[in-house]
Protein backbone atom coordinates (compact mmCIF):
# COMPACT_ATOMS: atom_id res chain seq x y z
CA UNK A 1 0.00 0.00 0.00
CA UNK A 2 1.50 3.47 -0.82
CA UNK A 3 2.21 5.81 1.61
CA UNK A 4 1.69 8.55 -0.54
CA UNK A 5 -1.94 9.48 -0.87
CA UNK A 6 -1.87 12.74 -3.07
CA UNK A 7 -2.56 11.17 -6.17
CA UNK A 8 -5.27 8.81 -4.85
CA UNK A 9 -7.48 12.02 -4.03
CA UNK A 10 -6.74 13.79 -6.92
CA UNK A 11 -7.52 10.61 -9.14
CA UNK A 12 -10.71 9.88 -7.07
CA UNK A 13 -11.81 13.93 -7.58
CA UNK A 14 -11.34 13.45 -11.25
CA UNK A 15 -14.15 10.44 -11.58
CA UNK A 16 -16.27 12.36 -8.69
CA UNK A 17 -16.07 16.10 -9.25
CA UNK A 18 -19.44 16.20 -6.93
CA UNK A 19 -16.94 15.50 -3.89
CA UNK A 20 -14.45 18.84 -4.42
CA UNK A 21 -16.50 21.35 -2.64
CA UNK A 22 -17.28 18.74 0.37
CA UNK A 23 -13.22 17.42 0.51
CA UNK A 24 -12.37 21.44 0.50
CA UNK A 25 -14.84 21.89 3.22
CA UNK A 26 -13.34 18.88 5.29
CA UNK A 27 -9.80 20.43 4.57
CA UNK A 28 -10.80 24.07 5.94
CA UNK A 29 -12.44 22.35 8.81
CA UNK A 30 -9.25 20.62 9.76
CA UNK A 31 -7.52 23.91 9.89
CA UNK A 32 -10.80 25.45 12.02
CA UNK A 33 -10.47 22.97 14.27
CA UNK A 34 -6.16 23.05 14.71
CA UNK A 35 -6.65 26.76 15.33
CA UNK A 36 -10.18 26.54 18.01
CA UNK A 37 -8.04 23.62 20.02
CA UNK A 38 -4.97 25.62 20.08
CA UNK A 39 -6.82 28.63 21.49
CA UNK A 40 -8.49 26.47 24.13
CA UNK A 41 -5.34 25.11 25.06
CA UNK A 42 -5.82 21.51 24.35
CA UNK A 43 -2.87 19.38 22.99
CA UNK A 44 -3.54 18.22 19.54
CA UNK A 45 -1.48 17.94 16.93
CA UNK A 46 -2.64 17.09 13.21
CA UNK A 47 -0.45 16.50 9.86
CA UNK A 48 -0.81 17.52 5.93
CA UNK A 49 -4.09 16.70 4.60
CA UNK A 50 -6.01 16.57 8.11
CA UNK A 51 -9.72 16.69 7.35
CA UNK A 52 -12.79 17.12 9.49
CA UNK A 53 -16.41 15.85 8.31
CA UNK A 54 -19.17 17.39 11.15
CA UNK A 55 -18.23 17.44 14.83
CA UNK A 56 -14.88 16.32 16.48
CA UNK A 57 -14.56 17.01 20.15
CA UNK A 58 -11.94 16.28 21.97
CA UNK A 59 -11.20 17.12 25.71
CA UNK A 60 -8.73 16.47 29.01
CA UNK A 61 -5.41 17.53 29.62
CA UNK A 62 -3.51 14.42 27.68
CA UNK A 63 -2.38 14.70 23.72
CA UNK A 64 -3.98 13.82 20.47
CA UNK A 65 -1.52 13.06 17.79
CA UNK A 66 -2.81 12.89 13.61
CA UNK A 67 -0.74 11.40 11.36
CA UNK A 68 -0.96 12.70 7.68
CA UNK A 69 -3.88 12.32 5.57
CA UNK A 70 -6.15 11.17 8.88
CA UNK A 71 -10.11 11.51 7.72
CA UNK A 72 -12.60 12.14 10.76
CA UNK A 73 -16.34 11.81 9.62
CA UNK A 74 -18.56 12.76 12.89
CA UNK A 75 -21.88 13.30 10.49
CA UNK A 76 -22.39 10.32 9.05
CA UNK A 77 -23.16 8.04 12.73
CA UNK A 78 -22.03 10.08 15.24
CA UNK A 79 -19.80 12.61 16.40
CA UNK A 80 -15.85 11.53 16.47
CA UNK A 81 -15.48 12.12 20.73
CA UNK A 82 -11.58 11.28 21.96
CA UNK A 83 -11.28 11.93 26.00
CA UNK A 84 -7.64 11.99 27.95
CA UNK A 85 -8.11 11.98 31.53
CA UNK A 86 -4.30 12.90 32.33
CA UNK A 87 -1.38 14.67 31.45
CA UNK A 88 0.64 11.91 30.40
CA UNK A 89 -2.31 10.28 27.94
CA UNK A 90 -1.55 10.01 24.33
CA UNK A 91 -4.04 9.37 21.66
CA UNK A 92 -1.96 8.50 18.37
CA UNK A 93 -3.39 8.04 15.01
CA UNK A 94 -1.14 7.02 12.29
CA UNK A 95 -1.00 8.01 8.29
CA UNK A 96 -4.35 7.87 6.22
CA UNK A 97 -6.00 6.71 9.28
CA UNK A 98 -9.78 7.65 10.03
CA UNK A 99 -12.69 7.82 12.68
CA UNK A 100 -16.28 7.18 12.24
CA UNK A 101 -18.44 8.07 14.55
CA UNK A 102 -15.56 6.63 17.28
CA UNK A 103 -15.41 7.30 20.76
CA UNK A 104 -11.99 7.29 22.84
CA UNK A 105 -11.10 7.38 26.00
CA UNK A 106 -7.34 6.98 27.33
CA UNK A 107 -5.61 7.20 30.50
CA UNK A 108 -2.96 5.96 29.39
CA UNK A 109 -1.97 5.41 25.52
CA UNK A 110 -4.39 4.01 22.92
CA UNK A 111 -2.34 3.93 19.58
CA UNK A 112 -4.30 3.63 16.09
CA UNK A 113 -1.87 2.63 12.86
CA UNK A 114 -1.80 3.58 9.49
CA UNK A 115 -4.01 3.42 7.20
CA UNK A 116 -7.27 2.05 9.72
CA UNK A 117 -10.11 2.62 9.75
CA UNK A 118 -12.21 2.75 12.63
CA UNK A 119 -16.42 3.35 12.86
CA UNK A 120 -18.38 4.26 15.90
CA UNK A 121 -16.66 1.97 18.12
CA UNK A 122 -15.89 2.67 21.77
CA UNK A 123 -12.20 2.34 22.16
CA UNK A 124 -10.93 3.02 26.19
CA UNK A 125 -7.67 2.12 27.90
CA UNK A 126 -8.27 2.11 31.10
CA UNK A 127 -11.58 0.64 32.70
CA UNK A 128 -12.39 4.06 34.27
CA UNK A 129 -13.96 3.11 37.82
CA UNK A 130 -12.96 0.63 40.23
CA UNK A 131 -14.62 -2.50 41.45
CA UNK A 132 -14.42 -2.23 44.92
CA UNK A 133 -17.29 -2.30 47.04
CA UNK A 134 -15.83 1.20 48.72
CA UNK A 135 -15.87 2.56 44.86
CA UNK A 136 -18.24 5.59 45.49
CA UNK A 137 -15.91 6.49 48.21
CA UNK A 138 -13.02 9.23 48.13
CA UNK A 139 -10.34 6.79 47.30
CA UNK A 140 -12.29 3.71 47.08
CA UNK A 141 -9.40 1.52 45.05
CA UNK A 142 -7.85 1.51 42.39
CA UNK A 143 -8.17 2.32 38.93
CA UNK A 144 -5.71 0.23 36.39
CA UNK A 145 -4.78 1.38 33.07
CA UNK A 146 -3.20 -0.43 29.90
CA UNK A 147 -2.28 0.55 26.33
CA UNK A 148 -4.59 -0.40 23.37
CA UNK A 149 -2.78 -0.88 19.79
CA UNK A 150 -4.67 -1.33 16.68
CA UNK A 151 -2.10 -1.97 13.92
CA UNK A 152 -1.80 -1.18 10.75
CA UNK A 153 -4.77 -1.43 7.97
CA UNK A 154 -7.08 -2.65 10.70
CA UNK A 155 -10.56 -2.58 10.48
CA UNK A 156 -12.92 -2.29 13.30
CA UNK A 157 -16.67 -2.24 12.65
CA UNK A 158 -19.66 -0.32 14.03
CA UNK A 159 -20.31 -1.00 17.81
CA UNK A 160 -17.52 -2.40 18.46
CA UNK A 161 -16.12 -2.40 22.21
CA UNK A 162 -11.76 -2.13 22.77
CA UNK A 163 -11.07 -2.44 26.02
CA UNK A 164 -7.50 -2.10 27.79
CA UNK A 165 -4.96 -3.93 26.87
CA UNK A 166 -5.82 -5.04 24.19
CA UNK A 167 -3.47 -5.54 20.50
CA UNK A 168 -5.20 -6.13 17.18
CA UNK A 169 -2.77 -6.73 14.44
CA UNK A 170 -1.93 -5.55 11.19
CA UNK A 171 -4.86 -6.00 8.46
CA UNK A 172 -7.37 -7.42 10.57
CA UNK A 173 -10.99 -6.78 11.06
CA UNK A 174 -13.32 -6.74 13.70
CA UNK A 175 -17.09 -7.51 12.59
CA UNK A 176 -20.17 -5.28 14.12
CA UNK A 177 -21.27 -5.51 17.54
CA UNK A 178 -18.47 -7.20 19.06
CA UNK A 179 -16.51 -7.31 22.52
CA UNK A 180 -12.31 -6.51 22.55
CA UNK A 181 -11.18 -8.08 25.34
CA UNK A 182 -7.81 -10.27 24.58
CA UNK A 183 -4.92 -9.59 21.93
CA UNK A 184 -6.65 -10.23 18.23
CA UNK A 185 -4.14 -11.58 15.85
CA UNK A 186 -2.90 -10.27 12.86
CA UNK A 187 -4.69 -11.15 9.60
CA UNK A 188 -7.71 -12.50 10.74
CA UNK A 189 -11.72 -11.86 10.51
CA UNK A 190 -13.23 -11.99 14.35
CA UNK A 191 -16.55 -11.24 15.40
CA UNK A 192 -18.90 -11.96 18.56
CA UNK A 193 -19.23 -11.87 22.30
CA UNK A 194 -16.88 -13.69 23.10
CA UNK A 195 -14.88 -12.89 20.36
CA UNK A 196 -14.09 -15.48 18.06
CA UNK A 197 -11.87 -15.61 14.54
CA UNK A 198 -14.13 -16.94 11.42
CA UNK A 199 -11.53 -16.71 9.29
CA UNK A 200 -7.93 -15.46 8.12
CA UNK A 201 -7.38 -12.65 5.49
CA UNK A 202 -5.15 -13.96 3.11
CA UNK A 203 -5.33 -11.71 0.07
Amino acid sequence: MNDSGFSRYVDRLRHEPHLLVPALGAWLSGWWHRIKFALLGIRVSAGRGFRVYGPLYISGPGRVEFGNDCLIIGNAIKPVCIRTLNANAVVRLGHHAGLNGTAIQSAQSVAIGDWSNIADAYITDTPAHSLSRRRREPGGGEVTAAPVRIGRNVWISVQVVVLHGVSIGDNSVIGACSLVRRDVPANVFCAGNPLTVISEIND
